[in-house]
Protein backbone atom coordinates (compact mmCIF):
# COMPACT_ATOMS: atom_id res chain seq x y z
CA UNK A 1 0.00 0.00 0.00
CA UNK A 2 1.41 3.40 -1.01
CA UNK A 3 1.54 6.40 1.33
CA UNK A 4 -1.23 8.01 -0.71
CA UNK A 5 -3.51 4.97 -0.36
CA UNK A 6 -2.70 4.71 3.34
CA UNK A 7 -3.61 8.35 3.93
CA UNK A 8 -6.79 7.90 1.91
CA UNK A 9 -7.95 5.16 4.28
CA UNK A 10 -6.99 7.30 7.29
CA UNK A 11 -9.27 10.01 5.88
CA UNK A 12 -12.03 7.41 5.49
CA UNK A 13 -11.58 6.46 9.16
CA UNK A 14 -11.80 10.08 10.29
CA UNK A 15 -14.96 10.61 8.22
CA UNK A 16 -16.42 7.41 9.72
CA UNK A 17 -16.01 8.84 13.23
CA UNK A 18 -17.44 12.18 12.09
CA UNK A 19 -20.50 10.46 10.66
CA UNK A 20 -20.77 8.22 13.73
CA UNK A 21 -21.20 11.03 16.23
CA UNK A 22 -22.91 13.74 14.16
CA UNK A 23 -25.46 11.48 12.44
CA UNK A 24 -25.61 9.20 15.47
CA UNK A 25 -27.01 12.16 17.40
CA UNK A 26 -29.49 13.03 14.62
CA UNK A 27 -30.60 9.40 14.23
CA UNK A 28 -31.31 9.04 17.96
CA UNK A 29 -34.12 11.62 17.80
CA UNK A 30 -36.91 9.05 18.18
CA UNK A 31 -36.03 8.35 21.85
CA UNK A 32 -36.61 12.03 22.67
CA UNK A 33 -40.06 12.22 21.06
CA UNK A 34 -42.20 10.87 23.92
CA UNK A 35 -40.23 12.53 26.79
CA UNK A 36 -40.52 15.94 25.11
CA UNK A 37 -44.24 15.40 24.45
CA UNK A 38 -44.72 14.69 28.14
CA UNK A 39 -42.58 17.64 29.19
CA UNK A 40 -44.31 20.31 27.07
CA UNK A 41 -47.70 18.79 26.20
CA UNK A 42 -47.45 19.65 22.49
CA UNK A 43 -49.37 17.71 19.83
CA UNK A 44 -47.48 15.14 17.80
CA UNK A 45 -47.94 17.15 14.62
CA UNK A 46 -46.48 20.27 16.26
CA UNK A 47 -43.46 18.46 17.65
CA UNK A 48 -42.99 16.80 14.26
CA UNK A 49 -42.65 20.28 12.75
CA UNK A 50 -39.73 20.99 15.10
CA UNK A 51 -38.14 17.62 14.34
CA UNK A 52 -38.61 18.06 10.57
CA UNK A 53 -37.61 21.70 10.10
CA UNK A 54 -33.98 20.65 9.71
CA UNK A 55 -34.88 18.78 6.53
CA UNK A 56 -36.40 21.99 5.14
CA UNK A 57 -33.43 24.20 5.99
CA UNK A 58 -30.95 21.53 4.95
CA UNK A 59 -32.70 21.08 1.63
CA UNK A 60 -32.90 24.82 1.01
CA UNK A 61 -29.21 25.22 1.84
CA UNK A 62 -28.17 22.08 -0.07
CA UNK A 63 -27.51 23.75 -3.45
CA UNK A 64 -25.44 26.46 -1.76
CA UNK A 65 -23.51 23.90 0.29
CA UNK A 66 -22.83 21.88 -2.84
CA UNK A 67 -21.77 24.96 -4.79
CA UNK A 68 -19.40 26.02 -2.02
CA UNK A 69 -18.01 22.49 -1.62
CA UNK A 70 -17.06 22.46 -5.30
CA UNK A 71 -15.18 25.75 -4.91
CA UNK A 72 -13.69 25.91 -1.39
CA UNK A 73 -11.79 23.44 0.74
CA UNK A 74 -14.38 20.89 2.01
CA UNK A 75 -12.33 20.47 5.20
CA UNK A 76 -13.10 24.05 6.21
CA UNK A 77 -16.82 23.43 5.71
CA UNK A 78 -16.65 20.27 7.82
CA UNK A 79 -14.78 22.00 10.64
CA UNK A 80 -17.11 24.99 10.93
CA UNK A 81 -20.22 22.83 10.54
CA UNK A 82 -19.09 20.35 13.21
CA UNK A 83 -18.24 23.08 15.73
CA UNK A 84 -21.64 24.74 15.37
CA UNK A 85 -23.46 21.38 15.41
CA UNK A 86 -21.91 20.42 18.74
CA UNK A 87 -22.74 23.77 20.29
CA UNK A 88 -26.32 23.51 19.02
CA UNK A 89 -26.83 20.23 20.88
CA UNK A 90 -25.70 21.95 24.09
CA UNK A 91 -28.13 24.80 23.32
CA UNK A 92 -30.99 22.35 22.69
CA UNK A 93 -30.43 20.81 26.13
CA UNK A 94 -31.34 24.23 27.61
CA UNK A 95 -34.32 25.01 25.33
CA UNK A 96 -37.55 26.03 27.06
CA UNK A 97 -39.93 26.96 24.24
CA UNK A 98 -41.20 25.67 20.92
CA UNK A 99 -39.58 28.61 19.14
CA UNK A 100 -36.16 27.63 20.49
CA UNK A 101 -36.69 24.04 19.38
CA UNK A 102 -37.68 25.27 15.92
CA UNK A 103 -34.69 27.59 15.45
CA UNK A 104 -32.10 25.13 16.78
CA UNK A 105 -33.40 22.21 14.73
CA UNK A 106 -33.52 24.47 11.70
CA UNK A 107 -29.84 25.32 12.14
CA UNK A 108 -29.06 21.61 12.46
CA UNK A 109 -30.21 21.06 8.89
CA UNK A 110 -27.67 23.56 7.55
CA UNK A 111 -24.73 22.68 9.80
CA UNK A 112 -25.07 18.89 9.59
CA UNK A 113 -25.26 19.16 5.80
CA UNK A 114 -22.17 21.38 5.71
CA UNK A 115 -20.17 19.02 7.93
CA UNK A 116 -21.04 15.59 6.55
CA UNK A 117 -22.63 14.16 3.41
CA UNK A 118 -21.70 16.57 0.61
CA UNK A 119 -18.15 17.56 1.65
CA UNK A 120 -17.39 14.01 2.79
CA UNK A 121 -18.56 12.57 -0.55
CA UNK A 122 -16.32 15.01 -2.38
CA UNK A 123 -13.28 14.21 -0.24
CA UNK A 124 -13.70 10.44 -0.64
CA UNK A 125 -14.35 10.73 -4.39
CA UNK A 126 -11.18 12.84 -4.56
CA UNK A 127 -9.05 10.16 -2.86
CA UNK A 128 -10.42 7.02 -4.55
CA UNK A 129 -11.10 5.87 -8.10
CA UNK A 130 -11.13 2.06 -8.19
CA UNK A 131 -12.69 1.32 -4.78
CA UNK A 132 -14.78 4.44 -4.41
CA UNK A 133 -17.97 2.56 -3.51
CA UNK A 134 -16.22 0.51 -0.82
CA UNK A 135 -14.59 3.62 0.67
CA UNK A 136 -17.90 5.51 0.75
CA UNK A 137 -19.65 2.49 2.21
CA UNK A 138 -17.16 2.20 5.06
CA UNK A 139 -17.15 5.94 5.82
CA UNK A 140 -20.93 6.35 5.57
CA UNK A 141 -21.59 3.25 7.69
CA UNK A 142 -20.72 5.51 10.61
CA UNK A 143 -24.13 7.18 10.20
CA UNK A 144 -26.34 4.18 11.05
CA UNK A 145 -23.80 2.55 13.37
CA UNK A 146 -23.69 5.83 15.28
CA UNK A 147 -27.49 5.81 15.31
CA UNK A 148 -27.53 2.29 16.76
CA UNK A 149 -25.05 3.22 19.48
CA UNK A 150 -26.15 6.74 20.33
CA UNK A 151 -29.82 5.74 20.44
CA UNK A 152 -29.03 3.40 23.33
CA UNK A 153 -26.66 5.92 24.94
CA UNK A 154 -29.29 8.66 24.73
CA UNK A 155 -31.99 6.31 26.04
CA UNK A 156 -29.91 5.51 29.14
CA UNK A 157 -29.04 9.19 29.61
CA UNK A 158 -32.72 10.15 29.43
CA UNK A 159 -33.62 7.41 31.93
CA UNK A 160 -30.90 8.63 34.29
CA UNK A 161 -31.32 12.40 34.06
CA UNK A 162 -34.06 13.39 31.59
CA UNK A 163 -34.04 14.56 28.00
CA UNK A 164 -31.84 17.60 28.74
CA UNK A 165 -29.04 15.34 29.95
CA UNK A 166 -29.62 13.22 26.86
CA UNK A 167 -29.02 16.15 24.52
CA UNK A 168 -25.89 17.25 26.40
CA UNK A 169 -24.58 13.68 26.13
CA UNK A 170 -24.92 13.89 22.34
CA UNK A 171 -23.07 17.21 22.21
CA UNK A 172 -19.87 16.29 24.04
CA UNK A 173 -18.24 13.85 21.58
CA UNK A 174 -18.92 16.14 18.61
CA UNK A 175 -17.09 19.05 20.22
CA UNK A 176 -14.29 17.11 21.91
CA UNK A 177 -13.68 14.21 19.47
CA UNK A 178 -15.00 15.04 16.00
CA UNK A 179 -13.67 18.58 15.64
CA UNK A 180 -10.04 17.72 16.60
CA UNK A 181 -10.16 14.66 14.34
CA UNK A 182 -11.23 16.72 11.31
CA UNK A 183 -8.51 19.28 11.98
CA UNK A 184 -5.78 16.65 12.35
CA UNK A 185 -6.62 13.99 9.75
CA UNK A 186 -9.05 15.14 7.05
CA UNK A 187 -7.80 16.74 3.85
CA UNK A 188 -8.19 16.46 0.08
CA UNK A 189 -5.52 15.29 -2.32
CA UNK A 190 -3.46 18.03 -3.91
CA UNK A 191 -2.69 18.10 -7.62
CA UNK A 192 0.72 16.46 -7.26
CA UNK A 193 -0.82 13.44 -5.50
CA UNK A 194 -3.49 13.20 -8.16
CA UNK A 195 -0.79 13.31 -10.85
CA UNK A 196 1.08 10.48 -9.12
CA UNK A 197 -2.04 8.29 -9.12
CA UNK A 198 -2.56 8.95 -12.83
CA UNK A 199 1.02 7.89 -13.55
CA UNK A 200 0.51 4.75 -11.44
CA UNK A 201 -2.38 3.79 -13.74
CA UNK A 202 -0.12 4.14 -16.77
CA UNK A 203 -1.71 7.27 -18.18
CA UNK A 204 0.57 9.74 -19.95
CA UNK A 205 0.64 13.35 -18.91
CA UNK A 206 3.09 16.18 -19.41
CA UNK A 207 4.05 17.94 -16.22
CA UNK A 208 5.92 21.18 -16.10
CA UNK A 209 8.76 21.39 -13.60
CA UNK A 210 7.83 22.97 -10.29
CA UNK A 211 4.09 22.20 -10.07
CA UNK A 212 1.56 19.68 -11.33
CA UNK A 213 -1.12 20.82 -13.78
CA UNK A 214 -4.71 21.28 -12.68
CA UNK A 215 -6.85 18.16 -12.64
CA UNK A 216 -9.60 17.92 -15.26
CA UNK A 217 -12.48 16.01 -13.67
CA UNK A 218 -14.90 14.10 -15.91
CA UNK A 219 -18.60 14.92 -16.09
CA UNK A 220 -21.13 17.61 -16.92
CA UNK A 221 -21.21 21.21 -15.85
CA UNK A 222 -24.38 22.31 -14.05
CA UNK A 223 -25.81 24.00 -17.15
CA UNK A 224 -25.49 20.70 -19.00
CA UNK A 225 -26.69 18.56 -16.07
CA UNK A 226 -29.98 20.43 -15.61
CA UNK A 227 -30.80 19.69 -19.26
CA UNK A 228 -30.14 15.98 -18.78
CA UNK A 229 -32.96 13.55 -18.03
CA UNK A 230 -30.79 11.68 -15.51
CA UNK A 231 -30.65 14.55 -13.01
CA UNK A 232 -34.43 14.88 -12.81
CA UNK A 233 -35.03 11.13 -12.60
CA UNK A 234 -32.55 10.97 -9.71
CA UNK A 235 -34.35 13.93 -8.11
CA UNK A 236 -37.71 12.13 -8.43
CA UNK A 237 -36.25 8.99 -6.84
CA UNK A 238 -34.89 11.11 -3.99
CA UNK A 239 -38.29 12.75 -3.45
CA UNK A 240 -40.01 9.38 -2.99
CA UNK A 241 -37.17 8.12 -0.80
CA UNK A 242 -37.67 11.16 1.44
CA UNK A 243 -41.43 10.66 1.59
CA UNK A 244 -40.92 7.10 2.82
CA UNK A 245 -39.18 8.04 6.09
CA UNK A 246 -42.16 9.75 7.73
CA UNK A 247 -42.32 7.26 10.59
CA UNK A 248 -38.76 8.07 11.67
CA UNK A 249 -39.41 10.40 14.64
CA UNK A 250 -42.61 8.48 15.48
CA UNK A 251 -41.05 5.01 15.35
CA UNK A 252 -40.70 4.41 19.09
CA UNK A 253 -44.08 6.00 19.81
CA UNK A 254 -45.59 3.66 17.18
CA UNK A 255 -43.96 0.54 18.60
CA UNK A 256 -44.98 1.35 22.17
CA UNK A 257 -48.50 2.00 20.89
CA UNK A 258 -48.76 -1.52 19.46
CA UNK A 259 -47.66 -3.10 22.72
CA UNK A 260 -43.87 -3.07 22.98
CA UNK A 261 -41.97 -1.53 25.90
CA UNK A 262 -39.96 1.66 25.43
CA UNK A 263 -36.71 -0.21 26.10
CA UNK A 264 -37.56 -2.88 23.52
CA UNK A 265 -38.55 -0.18 21.02
CA UNK A 266 -35.20 1.58 21.52
CA UNK A 267 -33.47 -1.77 20.97
CA UNK A 268 -35.43 -2.23 17.72
CA UNK A 269 -34.23 1.19 16.54
CA UNK A 270 -30.65 0.15 17.29
CA UNK A 271 -31.11 -3.14 15.40
CA UNK A 272 -32.57 -1.20 12.47
CA UNK A 273 -29.43 0.92 12.38
CA UNK A 274 -27.25 -2.21 12.57
CA UNK A 275 -29.03 -3.44 9.42
CA UNK A 276 -28.54 0.03 7.94
CA UNK A 277 -24.83 -0.28 8.67
CA UNK A 278 -24.75 -3.52 6.69
CA UNK A 279 -26.48 -1.66 3.86
CA UNK A 280 -23.85 1.09 3.95
CA UNK A 281 -20.99 -1.41 3.90
CA UNK A 282 -22.38 -3.71 1.21
CA UNK A 283 -24.41 -1.25 -0.87
CA UNK A 284 -21.34 0.54 -2.20
CA UNK A 285 -19.55 -2.70 -3.09
CA UNK A 286 -22.73 -3.92 -4.81
CA UNK A 287 -22.75 -0.76 -6.90
CA UNK A 288 -19.06 -1.25 -7.72
CA UNK A 289 -19.83 -4.75 -9.05
CA UNK A 290 -23.23 -4.34 -10.73
CA UNK A 291 -23.29 -0.63 -11.48
CA UNK A 292 -25.15 2.02 -9.51
CA UNK A 293 -28.41 1.79 -11.50
CA UNK A 294 -29.26 -1.91 -10.99
CA UNK A 295 -27.92 -1.81 -7.41
CA UNK A 296 -30.13 1.12 -6.49
CA UNK A 297 -33.17 -0.51 -8.16
CA UNK A 298 -32.73 -3.60 -5.96
CA UNK A 299 -32.29 -1.36 -2.93
CA UNK A 300 -35.59 0.45 -3.53
CA UNK A 301 -37.37 -2.92 -3.74
CA UNK A 302 -35.97 -3.82 -0.31
CA UNK A 303 -37.13 -0.45 1.05
CA UNK A 304 -40.66 -1.17 -0.18
CA UNK A 305 -40.65 -4.59 1.51
CA UNK A 306 -39.48 -2.93 4.72
CA UNK A 307 -42.40 -0.50 4.64
CA UNK A 308 -44.85 -3.40 4.18
CA UNK A 309 -43.29 -5.05 7.23
CA UNK A 310 -43.91 -1.90 9.24
CA UNK A 311 -47.66 -2.22 8.62
CA UNK A 312 -47.73 -5.44 10.63
CA UNK A 313 -45.07 -4.51 13.19
CA UNK A 314 -47.14 -5.97 16.05
CA UNK A 315 -46.13 -9.39 14.68
CA UNK A 316 -42.46 -10.31 15.26
CA UNK A 317 -41.88 -11.65 11.72
CA UNK A 318 -43.20 -8.47 10.11
CA UNK A 319 -41.10 -6.36 12.47
CA UNK A 320 -38.05 -8.45 11.56
CA UNK A 321 -38.77 -7.83 7.86
CA UNK A 322 -38.89 -4.09 8.52
CA UNK A 323 -35.59 -4.20 10.41
CA UNK A 324 -33.71 -6.36 7.89
CA UNK A 325 -35.10 -5.24 4.52
CA UNK A 326 -35.91 -1.64 5.45
CA UNK A 327 -32.73 -1.12 7.43
CA UNK A 328 -30.47 -2.57 4.75
CA UNK A 329 -32.22 -0.58 2.02
CA UNK A 330 -32.03 2.69 3.94
CA UNK A 331 -28.30 2.25 4.42
CA UNK A 332 -27.55 1.26 0.83
CA UNK A 333 -29.48 4.22 -0.61
CA UNK A 334 -27.29 6.77 1.13
CA UNK A 335 -24.03 5.44 -0.31
CA UNK A 336 -25.41 4.50 -3.73
CA UNK A 337 -26.89 7.91 -4.52
CA UNK A 338 -23.53 9.74 -4.97
CA UNK A 339 -22.30 6.75 -7.01
CA UNK A 340 -25.42 6.95 -9.19
CA UNK A 341 -24.77 10.66 -9.77
CA UNK A 342 -21.12 9.96 -10.68
CA UNK A 343 -22.16 7.17 -13.05
CA UNK A 344 -24.91 9.23 -14.71
CA UNK A 345 -23.61 12.81 -14.63
CA UNK A 346 -19.95 12.61 -13.60
CA UNK A 347 -17.82 13.90 -10.76
CA UNK A 348 -17.06 17.37 -12.12
CA UNK A 349 -19.87 19.10 -10.17
CA UNK A 350 -20.75 16.32 -7.77
CA UNK A 351 -21.32 18.67 -4.82
CA UNK A 352 -23.65 20.95 -6.75
CA UNK A 353 -25.66 18.06 -8.22
CA UNK A 354 -25.98 16.43 -4.78
CA UNK A 355 -27.21 19.76 -3.45
CA UNK A 356 -29.87 20.05 -6.17
CA UNK A 357 -31.18 16.48 -5.93
CA UNK A 358 -30.96 16.65 -2.15
CA UNK A 359 -33.60 19.41 -2.13
CA UNK A 360 -36.14 16.85 -3.33
CA UNK A 361 -35.17 14.27 -0.70
CA UNK A 362 -35.32 16.80 2.11
CA UNK A 363 -38.67 18.16 0.94
CA UNK A 364 -40.16 14.67 1.18
CA UNK A 365 -38.38 13.96 4.47
CA UNK A 366 -39.68 17.22 5.97
CA UNK A 367 -43.27 16.78 4.84
CA UNK A 368 -43.84 13.14 5.73
CA UNK A 369 -43.28 13.20 9.55
CA UNK A 370 -45.59 16.21 9.87
CA UNK A 371 -48.26 14.45 7.84
CA UNK A 372 -47.76 11.33 9.95
CA UNK A 373 -48.19 13.30 13.20
CA UNK A 374 -51.27 15.05 11.84
CA UNK A 375 -52.83 11.71 10.87
CA UNK A 376 -52.28 10.43 14.41
CA UNK A 377 -53.73 13.58 15.97
CA UNK A 378 -56.88 13.22 13.84
CA UNK A 379 -57.38 9.46 14.02
CA UNK A 380 -55.60 8.40 17.21
CA UNK A 381 -53.65 5.80 15.21
CA UNK A 382 -50.67 5.47 12.89
CA UNK A 383 -52.39 2.78 10.80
Amino acid sequence: MTNRERHGWIVVGAIFVTMFFIWGAINSGAVFFVPILKSFGWTRARLSVAFSIGWVTGGAAGPLIGWLADRVNPKKMMTVGAIITGLLWFALSRATSFGEFLVINGLFGICVGASTVIPCSLIIANWFEQRRGLAMGIAFSGMPLGGATMTMVANYAIAAGGWRVGYATLAAPIVFVVVPLILLLVRTRDSSETHSSIEARGESRTVTQGSAPPVELPGLEIAQAVRARSLWLIAAAQLFAGLSIGMGPHFIAYLTGVGYTATFAATVVSLFFVATTAGRLLGGSLADRLGARPAMTATFILCALGMLGLLGASHPLALAANILAGGFGAGALGVQNPLLIIESIGIRRLGSVMGITGVFFTFGAALSPIATGRIFDLTGSYS
